[in-house]
């Protein structure tokens, strides 16, 4: 029996991934549970297992070759089968959207030829830019069109081409022709060939780069963002880390850091406002966490990778500093899990390690909040009417205001500041006191 070994998600945000090396050929034979294949997301780097043993008859997507999630890589003829199964690969290998694709509309006449040998990524690309796949050479197994193929289609037009799609607007209108013109440049700036002005390089996004815009793009059409800021004075806060620091990064091997303190108050503040820590289902229903996994945006090169805190309300600040360093270092690394980046019930992201005074963050899909912690200054603020020095910052709360009121919001950043600004950490710090 043909298995066939399919893009797997890893990760709740991730679409595609890339073939980096294929560990098995064609005709080779591989174990279950065997690795195959290496595969690279925007999140992470790793290699795929076989699902069953046997052996490989056909690989479908070639190195360096980007698909969606869910595509078909190879098949994968099950030991022990019996020979007439092998027919089975002439069977897959039309693929059923070809099948299907006469029963499209008439308005999609590009389908045919694009659903058997392009990827869904591949056909809004060059429906993107007005293309019609029958007219571009695939470089890809058995044809495939990739990504690259569409892009050196769309270098290879003439800046006159473009007016050809004026005529399928309405002929009277007048603003018309600016829709129209607008595409154009993009279209012929896009490929790094194309690029033609003075003083400019046109490079080519990273996945961690293409797979970051889309989320970002997705999350502000899915959310109705709204964001709330607080100011919190963090004098509290400095006196205690102060106390501590040196004998803590001498006795853990690594510092602990504002944010660790900015956690801990954190996944108390949630608990008192469950829909801070949720996700929506549907119109009619929403999922609140009785726990909390914190995601905690790192920067890479490149980007941003959020790896995920599992059970953070059970971590006392000690543990809570730990994950950030070692998620953190491995973030950097590009050596994180599947797990490790998957499973956030709320962000808290750090642009104020980078000097940033305030920002308004995107939320992090599925989550519905995002927090970010911001510079802190010393800064002169009136205290029972004298002024005086202290520890502030602003933290910025952006909330998905289809299940979060302003109101909650407030209320959640009011419990936040209290926390912050009163606790007494010593519990959790008293054995590095000295």
């Amino acid at each position: 029996m043909t298995v066939p070994l399919s893009m797997p998600r890893l990760g709740e945000t991730v679409t595609e991934g890339t073939i980096l090396k294929w560990l098995k050929r064609e005709g080779e034979t591989v174990e279950k549970d065997e690795n195959i294949v290496e595969i690279s997301t925007a999140k992470i780097e790793t290699e795929i297992p076989s699902p069953v043993s046997g052996t490989v008859t056909k690989i479908l997507v070639q190195e360096e070759e980007t698909v969606e999630v869910g595509v078909e890589l190879a098949l994968i003829d099950e030991a022990g089968a019996p020979p007439q199964e092998t027919p089975a690969d002439t069977g897959i290998t039309p693929e059923v959207p070809a099948e299907k694709a006469p029963a499209q509309p008439s308005a999609a006449k590009e389908v045919p030829a694009a659903a058997g040998f392009a990827s869904p990524v591949v056909r809004a690309l060059a429906a993107e830019h007005d293309i019609d796949l029958a007219q571009v050479q695939g470089t890809g197994a058995d044809d495939r069109i990739t990504r690259k193929d569409v892009e050196k289609h769309l270098a290879s037009r003439k800046p006159a081409a473009a007016p050809v799609t004026a005529p399928t607007e309405p002929a009277p209108a007048p603003e018309a022709a600016p829709a129209v013109k607008t595409p154009a440049p993009a279209a012929e700036v896009t490929p790094m060939e194309a690029a033609g002005l003075p003083g400019e390089r046109v490079v080519t996004m990273s996945r961690l780069r293409r797979e970051i815009a889309q989320h970002m793009v997705r999350s502000r059409k899915t959310a109705a963002h709204v964001t709330a800021i607080i100011e919190i004075d963090m004098g509290n806060v400095h006196t205690q880390r102060e106390r501590i620091k040196e004998t803590f990064k001498r006795r853990e091997g690594f510092p602990i850091t504002y944010l660790a303190f900015v956690a801990k108050a954190t996944v108390d503040a949630l608990s008192n406002f469950p829909t801070l820590n949720a996700r929506i289902i549907d119109e009619r229903r929403m999922a609140l966490h009785d726990y909390v996994n914190l995601g905690i945006a790192v920067a890479v090169k490149d980007g941003l990778i959020v790896p995920v805190i599992k059970g953070a309300e059970n971590m006392s600040l000690t543990g809570l500093a730990r994950e950030i360093y070692e998620l953190a270092d491995k973030a950097r690394a590009g050596k994180l899990s599947i797990d490790e980046v998957t499973g956030s019930t709320f962000t808290i992201t750090n642009p104020g390690s980078f000097g940033s005074i305030i920002q308004t963050p995107i939320i992090n899909q599925p989550n519905v909040a995002i927090l970010s912690l911001e510079a802190i200054e010393k800064r002169a603020i009136v205290i029972d009417d004298a002024i005086a020095i202290r520890h502030m910052v602003y933290m910025p709360l952006s909330y998905d205001h289809r299940i979060v009121d302003g109101a909650v919001a407030a209320q959640f950043l009011g419990r936040l500041k209290y926390n912050l600004e009163t606790w007494d950490f010593t519990p959790d710090l008293a054995s590095f006191l000295e």
